[in-house]
């Protein structure tokens, strides 16, 4: 237990540590015999002090602000009082008043996004299965139903495609060869269509891309179907994948949750999956999936909030955030090595992870750390 500083009078007093109590910060008020009407402020554990000194000093500036209203916590007893040179009672000083804390707020949103992204890896899979038994354009594709209507965009051939495959099925890509002459031409007028391939390709096969710039973009967005620009964070493409992703969301979800109100916690997870997600289509097309992005944001936010307002009490450990950052500056190392490779003819080193939605989830995450009305406490 420790003194962070003292109020005038007994109705600030309650006032504060009613506050307090509200807060989750366990606290307890004295009297302070040689000052009269003063009262001294007491927090019971270490790891509130730096948030209870930060809300004493807004309490100090304006005790009126709204913030500090509410319902008053009953006192189980009057608050300890000494006469000049008198000692205090043993049980007083064993059993100081100690208010209750308040619960964590429920992770609900974060419990509900596991659980949706773990339905969609499993549905996913049955898809994938069912499809492998079939002779369609899953040979050639592997994109499961769930896939085409939650990905960020579907090209303008993509259909044609699947229809291609659903009237000629191949098993192989011999047997694509021997197909009548009128049908390969069907399928090379389809390849033709400009189709959107992201500034990676583009690079990858400069100088002689320069039409895929004029390529369309956001189509099945434009049309209407909105959800997309959300709904790639909620897909995973293996067991490791998704088993990663989940970790780290209980990991980071919880501690944001737990700390703010329910839409703001939702406001940072949207903006952060639409950010991500955009740059990372514009990078490399439509083709990507997982929840990383996100992931990357919340750690930024929480570095940024531990930096600028360590009161809220972010746990996050430094090692935690320099693994994340060792481990996108390694991805973004491999994807660097990756593109001089195919570039220059040096060698076939593919390699797919979606760096540009990790930097930019990162970026966006600092971001929203700053933003005011997204911090602890506020409305």
């Amino acid at each position: 237990m420790r003194l962070i500083g003292k109020v005038g009078g007994e109705k600030q007093a309650t006032e504060f540590t009613s506050f307090l109590i509200r807060e989750g910060i366990e606290c307890r008020y004295d009297t302070i015999v040689s000052e009269p009407n003063q009262f001294e402020i007491w927090v019971i554990h270490e790891e509130s002090i730096a948030e209870a000194r930060h809300w004493l000093g807004e309490f100090q500036k304006n005790p009126n602000d709204s913030r500090f209203q509410g319902p008053l916590h009953p006192i189980d007893h009057p608050p300890l009082t000494l006469e000049q040179g008198e000692e205090a009672p043993v049980q007083e000083e064993l059993s100081p008043r100690i208010m209750p804390r308040k619960k964590r707020t429920p992770t609900h949103i974060t419990r509900t996004i596991i659980f949706l992204c773990v339905v969609f890896y499993l549905w996913s899979g049955w898809q994938a299965k069912q499809l492998e038994q079939q002779d369609s354009a899953a040979r050639f594709f592997n994109f499961t139903p769930i896939f085409l209507e939650f990905a960020y965009d579907i090209p303008p051939n993509m259909p044609l495609l699947l229809q291609f495959f659903q009237d000629h099925p191949v098993k192989n890509p011999e047997e694509l060869e021997k197909l009548p002459p009128e049908a390969l031409r069907k399928l090379k007028e389809i390849d033709a269509i400009p189709t959107w391939e992201g500034l990676y390709g583009v690079l990858l096969k400069w100088p002689d891309s320069k039409a895929d710039l004029r390529a369309p973009m956001f189509q099945q967005i434009l049309s209407g179907q909105v959800w997309r620009v959300f709904t790639p964070v909620l897909l995973h493409g293996g067991f490791l994948h998704i088993l990663f992703n989940m970790l780290w969301l209980f990991l980071l979800g919880k501690q944001v949750e737990e700390r703010l109100k329910k839409w703001q916690y939702l406001v940072i997870t949207v903006v952060i999956a639409i950010v991500s997600n955009t740059c990372q289509y514009l990078m490399s097309g439509p083709f990507f999936i997982g929840y990383s992005g996100v992931i990357c944001g919340l750690a930024g936010f929480i570095w940024m909030r531990q930096r600028l307002a360590p009161w809220e009490g972010y746990p996050l450990p430094n090692s935690a955030l320099i693994f994340l950052g060792v481990f996108i500056l390694a991805m973004v190392g491999l994807q660097l090595v990756s593109f001089f490779m195919t570039h220059f003819e040096l060698g076939n080193f593919p390699i797919s992870i979606a760096n540009t939605a990790h930097i930019s989830g990162a970026l966006s995450g600092l971001v929203l750390g700053r933003v005011p009305f997204l911090a602890k406490g506020k409305i």
